[in-house]
């Protein structure tokens, strides 16, 4: 597993290089700017993203990271914020999982095990339901001449209500594709649900999602 750690914090850094030297290979970057370019430039399995960056903070890299990346690799967000209003505007900027300082490096480990061990999108295969396109690879949904970009998780997430519309997907079924057994609280679907809502919002279309009472949620992506 090669893994990404932008943070600024050197000791911290150490730290994580210490546990997971010896499994990992590990990069590191100190700015926003300086882990932007890696980012880009390099092949990873992960992206650990600290929020607070010089030159350019954690969320602004990880937009401008969804923006202009050709690759759904997941990222891991870090911060001592740890209210919901936080985690929503963290997952909103195109992060997969949010890790609260302090945690334990044994905790960082099983997270960035899981979210490597998600599926990756199938390449090239384009996905259509009702008004809306799904590049799964890269993430973008496009209604007409709009587009939107979603991140990893919620680009699976559409994918799976894409295949079932109009019918409802459980709650169960899209938690277990997403985390396997490995599956958070469980408000963090209602949350990727609530990002997804606003992408789809941004292309004219935020009541496409229903949320079926004991039964999941159905996508209806059909113009009026």
């Amino acid at each position: 597993m090669r893994v990404l750690v932008v943070e600024d914090n050197l000791d911290l850094q150490a730290n994580i290089a210490r546990f997971l030297g010896a499994d990992v290979q590990l990069d590191f970057a100190v700015t926003g700017p300086q882990g932007l370019t890696l980012a880009l430039g390099q092949e990873y399995d992960v992206i650990v993203l600290d929020l607070m960056l010089p030159g350019m903070s954690g969320i602004e890299v990880c937009q401008r990271y969804r923006q202009l990346a050709s690759r759904l690799v997941p990222i891991l967000m870090l911060t001592a914020r740890d209210t919901l209003d936080d985690k929503e505007e963290g997952f909103r900027a195109g992060a997969d999982d949010y890790l609260v300082k302090p945690f334990s490096l044994r905790e960082l480990r099983l997270r960035l095990e899981a979210l490597a061990r998600r599926p990756v999108p199938p390449s090239g295969q384009r996905l259509k339901a009702g008004a809306l396109t799904l590049e799964p690879a890269t993430g973008q949904v496009r209604r007409g001449e709009h587009a939107v970009r979603i991140n990893k998780t919620e680009a699976i997430l559409l994918r799976l209500l894409m295949e079932a519309a109009p019918e409802p997907v459980s709650a169960a079924t899209l938690a277990h594709h997403l985390w396997g057994d490995d599956a958070p609280e469980s408000s963090a679907l209602r949350t990727h649900v609530y990002a997804l809502r606003g992408a789809l919002a941004a292309l004219g279309m935020g009541d496409a999602i229903t949320t079926h009472r004991n039964k999941g949620y159905s996508l209806d992506a059909r113009e009026d």
